[in-house]
């Protein structure tokens, strides 16, 4: 139903950039009210706004617009149109002037088109909204959520939830919170603890959690929902905790209720397609146009020192995923068989005199270019590390989890700016760097650390 929705949200869309266009172009060709204007035949028309379906279909999902939109704001509403109307008007006027830069769109009928194609999407997605309302009132169209917590707030959030079914959220049980509550106004038995929320959310196939607990559970907030976040659940937290977790959460609220969520995405929907395809497209080329220099590099690597050209090694990923990296090898075979996962000295020993070069350099770096292709990886982000030294970091570092809310990097803030781990302090700065880095992702941030990272490839700076 969920995609039904979705699917039909997308012909009134249709419907309505039809008739923008549609209604534009008769006004311009076909009333005879524009001097000078030669007219156009209905086909012609026709078929334009058909086209015209296709590419503002591709702007609009592009932007993230295609999702269930019942809890929207109509400000959020407004702003969903609006914004990718601009941006699709911006490149069809770039395109029409690289064309044909003598053509005139014609200011009155450019004005016409675009009031008409923001009025009427405006109205579909309107029609969107209340029909997927009508359809969770019928319970049709359902979101199913935990809420954790026992107290006034949770009873307050259900209640207002349960009076206002067209919101579509199906509360399936309560959680108990890591601290008791002393006058409990949930009398239904519990579903579990925090713990069991993950086997919970796969039993009932929750997609929200709604955090509505006492304000003495803050410092344990994000290092024990954030496991939920990254196996894909919304967690949405009530307004008396913004003081613990500012810079940690998004306003959101459901039609009119705030609520404010735990790691939401910094990235739109096309930011995302945008990151993923540059990295794609940036890790063939330094493979393929770097080739000859990384034979010669791993033919050196040989020479030097005994051992295989490659190191693989188990990183921890995105939402604690295990995988191997690949780097090219630095340190003599075998440096850690005695020792176990140890930290790098800044003058260690084990290093050889090929890898002291490709490390300064970060060469070293270049095979993981390979697990970008595969998924693991992106070519920004927080550096990953090994799954024996984040199960230290996590006792010293609670929140330490939320580094995993992204995929890692091959390159990130923390590494144009810092120099080599070789101890837990050097990771608490880093791990700084890393939360500034996941608060603030943009394309424009990424650009800046690629090119910061030339700059420490070419003059080793931040990378001693």
């Amino acid at each position: 139903m969920r995609k039904l929705s979705i699917f039909l949200g997308m012909l009134f869309d249709a419907a309505a950039v039809f008739l923008s266009l549609y209604l534009s172009a008769f006004v311009k060709f076909r009333l005879g009210i524009f001097p000078g204007v030669s007219p156009v035949s209905p086909q012609i028309i026709v078929y334009g706004s058909l086209a015209s379906i296709v590419y503002w279909w591709i702007i609009f999902a592009l932007t993230g617009a295609y999702r269930l939109h019942w809890d929207r704001s109509w400000a959020d509403e407004i702003r969903m149109v609006f914004k990718p109307v601009v941006a699709g008007f911006v490149i069809l006027s770039l395109f029409a002037f690289l064309v044909t830069p003598q053509a005139s769109i014609g200011r009155w009928i450019f004005f016409v088109y675009f009031t008409l194609i923001n009025l009427l999407v405006f109205t579909a997605r309107c029609s969107s909204r209340l029909l997927e309302r009508r359809l969770a009132k019928k319970k049709l169209l359902r979101r199913n959520v935990l809420v954790i917590g026992l107290g006034k707030s949770a009873k307050e959030l259900v209640d207002y939830l349960s009076v206002n079914p067209s919101l579509g959220y199906n509360v399936i049980g309560f959680i108990n919170p890591p601290h008791p509550v002393t006058n409990p106004s949930i009398m239904e038995q519990p579903l579990g603890e925090v713990a069991d929320i993950e086997t919970l959310a796969e039993q009932h196939s929750v997609t929200d959690l709604l955090v509505t607990i006492a304000t003495n559970f803050h410092d344990d907030i994000l290092s024990l929902l954030l496991p939920a976040v990254q196996r894909g659940l919304r967690v949405k937290l009530v307004p008396d905790l913004f003081d613990v977790v500012a810079g940690h959460v998004h306003n959101t609220q459901i039609l009119g209720q705030p609520l404010m969520e735990l790691v939401p995405d910094r990235l739109s929907f096309w930011e995302k397609l945008v990151k993923t395809g540059s990295d794609y497209v940036i890790s063939l080329m330094i493979i393929i146009l770097g080739l000859p220099l990384w034979i010669f590099i791993s033919v050196a690597i040989v020479v030097d020192s005994r051992g295989s050209v490659f190191y693989r090694q188990k990183r921890t990923g995105e939402g604690g995923r295990i995988y191997r990296i690949f780097k090219f090898r630095s340190m003599v075979a075998d440096a850690e068989k005695s020792t176990g996962a140890v930290w790098a000295g800044k003058d260690d020993a084990r290093v050889t005199k090929i890898g002291r070069i490709i490390r300064k350099t970060r060469i070293d770096e270049v095979p993981q270019f390979l697990n970008v292709l595969t998924g693991d990886m992106a070519v920004v982000g927080p550096r990953p590390e090994r799954p024996e030294i984040i199960q230290e970091l996590r006792v010293i570092y609670p929140f330490y989890d939320k580094r995993l809310t992204v995929r890692p990097g091959i390159t990130g803030w923390a590494q144009v700016n810092l120099e080599y781990d070789t101890n837990v302090e050097d990771v608490s700065r880093k791990l700084t760097h890393d939360f500034q880095y996941i608060e603030n992702q943009s394309l424009f941030l990424d650009l800046e650390i690629l090119a910061r990272t030339v700059l420490v490839v070419l003059t080793g700076k931040g990378a001693h």
